[in-house]
């Protein structure tokens, strides 16, 4: 199917999300990503001629087709699980509010993340089963997929917002991780944290984090 980047534009606007897009043009969400990415530079070029000329979406792929590597394939499903994404910017300065939590009984945890951009405008959300998993070790996987997203859109300035006093001590090296799981995830978090250029982790009342919070119950309610 053929768009324009100012139709493509136009339905980001309107709040409609990568998935939905991607329904509506009949491609993968990556291919909607890497349309934005196109869009976004043409914008910041300031060239209208290019802005108007008609690009191409390519079908799904069938069985067994993709464009990317495998292990490409399985990085970009992990980061995307349980995202509603309506306009990231890439290259920019993002602020993401972060929750993992897991359910007292079964054990099932979930994750949640809310994405803001420099204007303070919500461009995105994850709400996402992850497994049996601690409250602990809900709160890291949530740290760490906040990151992976972060990489993904090659931001400029990431401001990470959590109410676990634990995660943000425990990053800082202010407490001591004596629980190897939660230390393995700690240093994986670490790993990508130094490929971000300007990295911020902040903690805030829990008051302040009702939406990641909300998200993350919802994830851990999804395997039921």
């Amino acid at each position: 199917m053929l768009l324009s980047i100012d139709r493509v534009l136009q339905l980001l606007a309107e709040g409609k999300s990568l998935e939905k897009i991607s329904e509506l043009a009949d491609c993968d969400a990556t291919d909607v990503v890497t349309l934005i990415e196109e869009a976004r530079e043409l914008i910041h070029k300031h060239e209208k001629a290019s802005g108007r000329r008609k690009v191409i979406i390519r079908k799904k792929k069938g069985a067994g087709e993709s464009d990317l590597t495998p292990a490409e394939d399985e990085v970009s499903r992990e980061v995307m699980s349980g995202a509603e994404l309506a306009a990231i910017p890439v290259n920019a300065s993002l602020t993401m509010y972060i929750n993992g939590i897991s359910d007292e009984e079964s054990g099932n945890a979930g994750i949640g993340i809310v994405i803001f951009d420099h204007e303070n405008r919500q461009v995105g959300k994850v709400s996402d089963f992850i497994g049996r998993r601690s409250d602990a070790a809900a709160e890291y996987v949530a740290l760490i997929r906040a990151l992976k997203l972060a990489e993904y859109f090659r931001v400029s300035e990431l401001k990470i917002r959590t109410d676990s006093g634990r995660i943000v001590r425990q990053i800082s090296g202010g407490q001591e991780i004596r629980n190897n799981t939660l230390k393995g995830l700690a240093d994986q978090a670490a790993g990508i944290i130094t490929k971000i250029r300007n990295f911020r982790l902040e903690l805030i009342p829990r008051s302040q984090n009702d939406k990641a919070d909300y998200l993350a119950k919802k994830g851990s309610e999804k395997n039921r």
